[in-house]
């Protein structure tokens, strides 16, 4: 244990309406708590994106966190906010102990470059915590990075009331897609013609039990965009929800399409991944469907559709629900990182302190 409550300085990663409820709450309630001393937060990159003067917010940004003097300070996702690296050794001098940045989104080597605010941000930052561990922490250790590790993409349990929900048995379909169609004209994200592949072969196999949400999809199964808060109600309108990703040949990597899902309440299929073996081993077996081709992915999920019952399906469901709730928490993932060197917080007191608070607003 450190001995006494950290100062932590938070820079999120949002913008607009979208606000980072799975830090933010947490935090709020170990600071409230006296887990944490102090507790700021900044979000540059809203401030950027809502006009001003960009260099203004920046200096903002600089000035706060050496007054502050954080012992923590946690940035994420700096894409769009213009910092360089004159700024973040400014960061690094005012930080007493730990600069933590996290990166959760998906960069590979060339097609789709890590940014440089990312780069510049791993090369001064103690750790990096990213979501893949094959090119994705390559692309920081070629930047300079000093400590990269691995943490997976999480879901937010406080943000959808439908994670502690009794499991639901009313489902209209078996199958259910929540992806956006993207065909770039020039560049676009990694394997996204397989993912447009796989889409219209489930829409051919699967016909009116699929529903496919998202932007740029046509036919009977389009259901249209869903909205982030809405993607639980969409998953769990089927048994199965499924995925193709980009990026599928990472190591250990998936999107948080993977625990939203479990969480929400539903089997999950996607992209097999180098990695996942050892992260899911015998106990997703039921939860979790695999495939190295859509051809197999589309084999995989009607031999479970075929196969299973209604009551084998809620206790498949039940299992996902549990593995991610024990896994893939962000709020105990945002421990992970905060202790990465040492324990400034205690897991199981910041876990008490937490599901209080959740008693306490039901």
């Amino acid at each position: 244990m450190s001995g006494r409550a950290p100062r932590i300085f938070y820079v999120p990663n949002e913008f607009g309406g979208f606000r980072q409820v799975g830090f933010r709450e947490p935090l709020e309630m170990l600071h409230r708590a006296g887990m944490i001393e102090s507790l700021e937060v900044f979000s540059l990159l809203d401030a950027v994106r809502s006009g001003g003067d960009a260099r203004a917010h920046r200096r903002e940004l600089l000035e706060r966190v050496a007054a502050f003097q954080p012992d923590i300070l946690l940035m994420q996702h700096l894409v769009g906010t213009g910092l360089r690296r004159s700024h973040f050794a400014d960061l690094q001098a005012s930080c007493r102990s730990d600069f933590i940045y996290h990166e959760a989104d998906p960069y590979s080597r060339h097609l789709h470059p890590l940014p440089i605010e990312a780069r510049e941000a791993g090369r001064a930052a103690d750790v990096v915590f990213t979501v893949g561990r094959g090119t994705f922490a390559d692309n920081f250790r070629r930047a300079g990075s000093k400590n990269v590790r691995w943490l997976p993409s999480a879901y937010e349990p406080n943000r959808s009331v439908n994670f502690d929900r009794p499991l639901r048995e009313d489902r209209p379909f078996e199958v259910v897609i929540v992806a956006n169609r993207n065909r770039p004209r020039l560049r676009g994200l990694p394997d996204w013609r397989e993912r447009i592949r796989f889409v219209e072969l489930m829409q051919e196999h699967f016909g009116t039990r699929l529903a496919v949400y998202g932007r740029g999809w046509e036919g009977p199964t389009a259901k249209g965009p869903a909205p982030f808060e809405a993607q639980d109600e969409a998953i769990t309108s089927g048994w199965v929800s499924a995925n193709w990703d980009h990026f599928a040949n990472e190591d250990s990597y998936f999107s948080n399409r993977l625990p939203i899902s479990l969480a929400s309440g539903s089997i999950h299929a996607t992209t097999d991944h180098p990695g996942y073996d050892e992260l899911f081993g015998d106990k997703a077996e039921g939860f979790l469907i695999r495939g190295t081709s859509p051809e197999a992915l589309i084999a995989s999920i009607d031999s479970v559709l075929e196969n299973t019952t209604t009551d084998e399906r809620l206790r498949r469901i039940q299992a996902g629900r549990e593995f991610a709730a024990a896994t893939f928490r962000q709020d105990d993932l945002m421990l992970q990182m905060l202790n990465w060197r040492r324990t400034w917080i205690d897991p199981s007191g910041a876990r008490t302190i937490w599901a209080a608070n959740r008693d306490a607003s039901r």
